[in-house]
């Protein structure tokens, strides 16, 4: 029986590498628009950082000046570049000061997103770009995080990373989270959305439970190919300019 089951978990985490990717598909194709988008010189800010753990901006710090915020004084000495603690809806610099803004999973936690998205436009050259990747609250991962407390994202945490990664688990409030709030959001506040792309990561959060991998597995797979269900895949891509 050890040996079946073992035999079961290799194959479910074969299916994730060889059909998801070694990393999130949502985060690899975030990296890839990053990727296209900078430029050497470029003044990047990367908005709620953390410490980088997916190494988002690190590749970019010589060729650019990256400067990253976030409330948490915890990741200031794990953080690559300059650092400055604050919130992304009251940010500690000058107006018209960055070329890009880029996020990754950080507007699900704000709870004041107009407020946010004020700052960043001012804090953003004319011209300027901001890319965020952020759940999409029409995918059924999103919905359960939803309606469920903040310790039961603390157990889920522990069943897939193990003890310890509660500490990098923050509230969420997904006050933005579909398309349409982020359009209207960004045309309340100046900006241009340049494109929305919706994006399947797979069943991430259940290989340990074999009848539910295998059944999510087959829906991550329907709803990638039909365009018409690409609401409810896991995340948002979305792509802001201000203008000129």
């Amino acid at each position: 029986m050890p040996n079946l089951l073992e035999r079961e978990r290799s194959l479910r985490s074969e299916i994730m590498r060889s059909v998801w990717g070694r990393e999130s598909r949502a985060t690899a194709a975030y990296k890839e628009s990053l990727e296209r988008t900078i430029r050497p010189g470029m003044t990047i800010l990367h908005a709620g950082c953390g410490w980088d753990k997916h190494d988002v901006t690190r590749p970019y710090r010589d060729e650019c000046q990256v400067i990253g915020v976030d409330l948490d004084a915890r990741v200031e000495p794990r953080f690559h570049s300059e650092f400055h603690l604050g919130d992304v809806s009251a940010m500690p610099f000058d107006s018209e000061v960055f070329d890009l803004i880029t996020c990754e999973y950080v507007l699900e936690h704000l709870q004041d997103p107009p407020a946010a998205f004020v700052e960043m436009t001012r804090v953003l050259r004319p011209g300027g770009r901001i890319l965020a990747l952020t759940p999409n609250l029409l995918s059924y991962k999103s919905l359960i995080a939803r309606l469920t407390p903040h310790e039961f994202h603390h157990l889920a945490g522990r069943v897939r990373y193990g003890a310890g990664y509660e500490d990098d688990m923050y509230p969420t409030v997904f006050r933005c989270n579909t398309g349409g709030r982020l359009r209207r959001l960004a045309r309340e506040t100046g900006l241009e959305v340049e494109s929305i792309r919706f994006l399947n990561n797979g069943p991430t959060w259940f290989q340990r439970f074999p009848l539910l991998f295998e059944a999510l597995h087959l829906y991550h797979v329907a709803i990638g190919r039909w365009d018409f269900a690409r609401q409810l895949r896991c995340s948002l891509l979305v792509r802001m300019r201000k203008p000129a």
